[in-house]
């Protein structure tokens, strides 16, 4: 595995906290193949893209995986959060080309808070088309235990109370429709509460739009703390079906 880090996506000139606007590149000994960009959780308020237990059995297989920070909310207010995954996904291409791998397919995926970054990015048009891009340029998307209403970090600064759903402009279910990318969406069985009937309903919704490129699954015995926990386990249900998925 070749590992570039701290490689800025967009320019830094001006940021207060340039390692926000960074991401790591693993490649393979190949010099083409399919990318997988992960994002790290945190309750949008910590994490670093160093969360990288998912790359080991990709690289391996010939994948190549982006690890990306983000502006967390204490560095700029939401919709900071989500500009920043729209501008790596718009980034990557052209990055992994400079490093010479050609990408053929593009997958986008997350835990937690990253989890609900990627499905506002694959659901919401408006991110991508900043970018002259849409999100019919992902292959497929993977939220891994994300919040499928507005996220609870930030329903405060809505005037909402941070406990009550909330489900608006700010929230991946807002923005459902028949022509969303592939997506995989995954919880655990002991998950935060709602959020397996958060993902559960997202599909159901999805569904009813005429979306057929869509799966659930709620993972027995797994919390929100075990849900990636075996991510780099080719053997780990959740890795299964990311694997599946990605048709690794």
């Amino acid at each position: 595995m070749r590992l570039i880090t701290d490689l800025p996506y967009r320019d830094l000139d001006g940021s207060a906290h340039p390692e926000r606007w960074t991401a790591d590149l693993r490649l393979p000994a190949t010099d083409s193949g399919d990318c997988l960009i992960w994002v790290h959780g945190g309750g949008l308020t910590e994490g670093d893209k160093g969360d990288s237990a998912i790359a080991a059995p990709l690289v391996a297989g010939g994948w190549a995986v982006i690890t990306t920070n983000y502006r967390l909310l204490q560095h700029a207010p939401w919709p900071a959060c989500i500009e920043d995954i729209a501008s790596v996904v718009a980034w990557a291409r052209s990055a992994l080309t400079a490093q010479g791998f050609t990408c053929r397919r593009l997958f986008l995926g997350g835990v937690s808070a990253g989890a609900y970054l990627v499905a506002m990015v694959a659901l919401d048009r408006s991110w991508l088309a900043v970018h002259g891009l849409d999100p019919a340029c992902l292959d497929g998307v993977i939220p891994l235990s994300g919040q499928m209403t507005s996220h609870f970090a930030y329903r405060a600064a809505f005037g909402h109370p941070p406990e009550r759903p909330l489900i608006d402009h700010a929230a991946p279910l807002w923005h459902v429709r028949a022509d969303a990318p592939p997506l995989l969406l995954i919880a655990g069985d002991d998950d935060i509460p709602c959020r397996p009937e958060e993902n559960q309903y997202l599909l159901a919704v999805l569904r009813q739009t005429g979306h057929r490129a869509a799966s659930c699954h709620i993972i027995p015995g797994r919390t929100h703390a075990t849900i990636g926990a075996g991510v780099g386990d080719p053997a780990d249900p959740v890795a299964k079906l990311i694997h599946e998925f990605i048709r690794l």
